[in-house]
């Protein structure tokens, strides 16, 4: 009576509102039953405010795919898997959010977070193949593009891949993408060869995908959990230049770095055998090995340098006749041991 709701089922409607039995209550039959009860606006908000501080229903359920997906992970990966998904999500909802007239915020499904997942492994697979090519391909433009422009030529190869690798509906929208890139690279200096060898390089890459069947592979749950749900990673081409570049300097460190030690380790034998042991006595002469070490990478045994230094130090040491001895022996290890720093054929 109260809530003026008269007619035939009334009583009912009620009976089952008050026992949870309505599954989708309308907000003016809950109103009215509120109103009924003398419920006030802060007891309604009190009400509310738990179910409203529940995160959207398809984020629950997008939580509990990716669970699904990786349920045979311990549960500390689980739980760490899950940790990153959910920040992936919130990230992208959060940019959604701050360009609303771009792309409407929007909570994803649980098939778009179980793809994401997927996802990763594919194009892990995908980039196995692309960034071989691309490495190829960045070595024969080495002299073209510089080492400081290089990650950029690397990222416009990577556009043109990607776009092989949509779907479009028509070839035309596909075509009128990639003259976009080109247009985008000439417009940053890139020559026309260098745009068309690394465009060569995503359509070759697209290709091979196409003719081994590897565009359509997908990852089976198995695969998923035996990599603990992290996609293989995929060393990019202009990481493995600058590796490959350093290499060599790399090996040249070492070498001299053993040079180096087994000269010291010669004459450090002469000075215990002469009891010349005394810690400010050895300083000296690892110094002075150090320097005299230096000089030979740089110029040779044999150098002016070399004997200018002899000329210059030995004076000033302990014994005059013993420490151009031990220069002597010094010059006569790095002969030795030279061969080290000789490049391999």
């Amino acid at each position: 009576m109260l809530m003026d709701r008269p007619g035939t089922g009334s009583h009912t409607q009620l009976s089952k509102l008050e026992r949870g039995d309505t599954p989708h209550v309308s907000v003016g039959l809950l109103l009215d039953y509120l109103r009924a009860c003398g419920a006030k606006p802060q007891d309604v908000a009190a009400l509310f405010e738990p179910y409203l501080s529940l995160p959207p229903v398809p984020r629950t359920k997008g939580d509990t795919a990716v669970k699904k997906l990786l349920e045979v992970l311990p549960e500390k990966e689980q739980r760490q898997m899950l940790a990153w998904d959910r920040g992936i999500t919130k990230a992208r909802e959060e940019r959604a959010a701050a360009e609303p007239g771009k792309k409407k915020p929007r909570v994803e499904t649980a098939q778009q977070r179980v793809f994401r997942v997927v996802w990763s492994f594919v194009h892990a697979n995908w980039s196995e193949v692309f960034e071989q090519k691309l490495y190829e391909t960045m070595l024969k433009l080495k002299d073209e593009v510089p080492k400081s422009r290089r990650r950029f030529a690397c990222d416009i190869g990577r556009r043109f891949f990607s776009i092989l690798t949509r779907y479009y509906a028509s070839a035309a929208r596909r075509r009128g993408a990639l003259d976009r890139i080109e247009r985008r690279a000439a417009e940053e200096g890139f020559s026309r060869e260098t745009i068309a060898a690394l465009l060569d390089a995503a359509t070759q890459s697209y290709n091979q995908l196409l003719l081994s069947g590897r565009l359509d592979w997908e990852p089976t749950q198995e695969e998923i959990i035996r990599r603990r749900g992290q996609a293989p990673a995929v060393l990019k081409a202009e990481a493995r230049m600058d590796i490959e570049e350093a290499k060599p300097v790399s090996e040249g460190n070492r070498a001299q770095g053993l040079i180096r030690a087994m000269v010291q380790m010669a004459v450090n034998a002469k000075l215990e055998e002469q009891k010349l042991d005394h810690y400010f006595v050895k300083r000296h002469y690892q110094a002075w090995l150090d320097r005299l070490v230096q000089i030979a990478l740089a110029h040779g045994t044999d150098s002016a340098e070399w004997q200018a230094e002899v000329d210059a130090t030995a004076p000033h040491l302990h014994d005059e006749a013993f420490a151009r001895q031990m220069a002597a022996l010094a010059a006569a290890t790095f002969e030795r041991w030279k061969v080290k720093l000789r490049p391999k054929p």
